[in-house]
């Protein structure tokens, strides 16, 4: 009994450490995060991380304590043998998602845990998403990590396996041992003898949500995200009592003002509509110049001539929130998204089948697939006429990793608008901007580092929308087209000190039906508000679209909601903050901060989490 335990202690010690050199390297690998840090802090995210690494490796070793305890008793269950192959197998995908969280959390600012495995569903844009790493030098390192963490293993196992190997007097005394410390994994595994198990709050403990971060075991993040139940019916983010709760969405969303309008349906009763979402297009990027080039000059001008929203922000920080946002005026999901559940996403409004009913032909454009984190199920349920994906072109146009590029979707759209019949709804998802960030012409923004890459997909995208433009202004059905420019998202590069600015998007509105041209209006709202204000301006019913509010009414309230990976973000006239749901905290602000301000944002997420669940 003593000397198997003895050996398990080594073998826990040996996975501890591993664990504890993994935190270190994600700490160095993001070492501008923790730049005016002091060290004592930094130690602190290995003490409090010390409980949730003792709990996954506690999950690892509990099936070889185990087998070992069946290996008193039967002769044929060889530890000596089961051991190195179990070590080595379940190697494999703990330091697999060692290697992916240092990527991941550059992209997305959240540890890794089951999300991207939406994506495995379809292969070929997973590849494009990440083949502009260098994906040779990962997989060498990776390879190189794997073999030497083994060996430690392997050396171990053959220098202490007399300790398993040993001859026990009384196996029936051992066993009962045995098993007393097989179950008494339990406690390391839920965290301790507290009421309540380990969860990701549990290794909480500094005001800089980075170090929190730092604190989180990857492998048990990666497990507890998986075995959340999609069908849960149990809301997490319940701050406020409900009656509260809906007085203040309520007051959000009330509107009794007058309608300001910006097209004459007295000329143009059934303006066409062409919606295009811009990959990644942050606000970041307007007017602004990078190696004195301008990076969306085109987008520039166009704002002299339309109607631009210059305080809006997305909704969620992925596509497949910010789709479901624009169409359908839904707010984004903090820990996962309703497009990634059919049976809940065709239950949303959608302003395509508002349309529908005035008997407007509706088309999608998108030059990859559209089955990409299941995007095809819930434009299905949109109720489009006609899609037009990568399926859709020719093998010579599909010169990009995601399909065809903004250039060559540009020239299809134009081909099919120039026969369409009036009114139309035509809805373009560019996808350019999108990792790994390719162009099919010369740089013009030179560099090879991520932002530049960035910067000059969308300095690309930018002179493909904009001829777009000026190519529709050259078509009879012009005068009586409206264009919607908005983003999917924005993106964390440029980067700036305040995460906020990363969901603040732009909204533009133009066309030849528009009557109110060169306005900039500073109400703050978000993507979500595009359904009521759209539909509101061309006589159209929006009161299915509960969640949205327009944005061209006289009294309409000042805010916007987003959220992301378990928090959520506020932003009114007089300050803005985010909200970490798992330290249940506010890891950023601008301006002066209320309790009320914070129970706004709270009472959103609650109601709109609830909303989601319930169908």
């Amino acid at each position: 009994m003593v000397p198997r335990v003895k050996f398990l202690a080594g073998y826990w010690f040996i996975w501890i450490l591993f664990f504890e050199i993994a935190r270190f390297a994600f700490i160095v690998f993001n070492a501008d995060h923790v730049s005016q840090v002091n060290t004592a802090d930094i130690a602190q995210t290995f003490i409090y991380g010390f409980r949730m690494d003792a709990s996954m490796v506690s999950y690892i070793i509990t099936p070889i304590c185990i087998t070992l305890l069946l290996a008193l008793f039967f002769e044929f269950v060889s530890i000596k043998r089961i051991l190195p192959i179990y070590t080595a197998i379940i190697l494999l995908p703990i330091i697999l998602l060692v290697f992916c969280d240092v990527p991941a959390f550059k992209a997305w600012g959240y540890r890794m845990d089951a999300s991207p495995l939406k994506y495995l569903t379809s292969p070929k844009e997973a590849w494009a998403s990440v083949s502009h790493l260098p994906v040779f030098w990962i997989l060498f390192f990776f390879c190189i990590t794997y073999y030497f963490i083994y060996k430690v293993f392997q050396y171990y196992i053959n220098r202490q396996q007399h300790l398993i190997t040993a001859t026990v007097k009384n196996k029936i005394v051992a066993a009962l041992l045995f098993f007393i410390f097989t179950a008494l994994q339990i406690i390391p595994i839920r965290g301790g003898l507290q009421l309540a198990p380990i969860n990701q709050s549990s290794v909480y403990f500094s005001n800089n949500n980075f170090l929190n971060l730092a604190a989180i075991n990857v492998p048990w993040n990666f497990m507890h995200s998986l075995s959340q139940d999609i069908n849960s019916t149990t809301n997490p983010f319940i701050y406020l009592t409900n009656q509260e709760a809906v007085r203040l969405k309520k007051d959000l969303l009330s509107d009794t003002g007058s309608i300001e309008k910006i097209i004459d349906l007295s000329v143009t009763p059934h303006p066409n509509i062409i919606m295009i979402v811009w990959e990644s297009f942050t606000q970041k990027a307007i007017d602004q110049y990078k190696n004195g080039v301008c990076i969306t000059p085109g987008f520039n001008e166009l704002k002299k001539e339309g109607y631009y929203f210059s305080n809006i922000y997305a909704t969620g920080d992925r596509t497949d929130k910010g789709i479901v946002a624009v169409l359908s005026g839904y707010p984004s999901q903090p820990t996962t998204s309703i497009i990634k559940i059919p049976q809940k996403a065709s239950k949303l409004p959608t302003i395509t089948k508002v349309l529908a009913a005035q008997d407007y032909h509706s088309a999608f454009y998108y030059g990859g697939e559209l089955e990409f984190a299941n995007m095809k199920a819930y434009l299905m349920g949109c109720g489009y006429d006609q899609y037009t994906s990568i399926n859709n072109f020719e093998e010579k146009d599909l010169s990009s990793k995601w399909g065809a590029y903004d250039g060559v979707v540009k020239e299809k759209i134009l081909t099919d608008l120039s026969n369409q019949q009036a009114p139309f709804f035509t809805t373009w998802l560019t996808l350019s901007s999108h990792e790994p960030f390719e162009t099919p012409v010369a740089k013009v923004i030179k560099g090879d580092d991520e932002e530049s890459l960035f910067l000059n997909s969308l300095h690309y995208t930018d002179q493909v929308v904009t001829d777009f433009i000026e190519q529709c202004k050259k078509q009879a059905f012009w005068k009586n087209t409206l264009i919607v420019i908005v983003a999917d998202h924005g993106h964390p590069l440029p980067k700036t000190s305040q995460k906020i600015d990363n969901f603040k998007i732009p909204l533009l509105i133009l066309g030849g039906a528009l009557t109110k041209k060169g306005v900039q209006n500073e109400k703050i709202g978000s993507q979500i508000d595009i359904a009521s204000t759209l539909l509101s301006q061309i006589g159209l019913p929006k009161n299915e679209f509960i969640w949205s509010k327009n944005l061209l009414s006289s009294d309409v309230k000042n805010w916007a909601y987003f959220s992301f990976n378990n928090g959520f973000g506020f932003v009114d006239p007089t300050n803005d903050f985010i909200f970490d749901n798992v330290g249940k905290q506010v890891i950023e602000r601008k301006g002066p901060l209320s309790n009320n301000e914070i129970k706004k944002g709270q009472s959103l997420e609650q109601l709109s989490f609830a909303d989601f669940l319930s169908k």
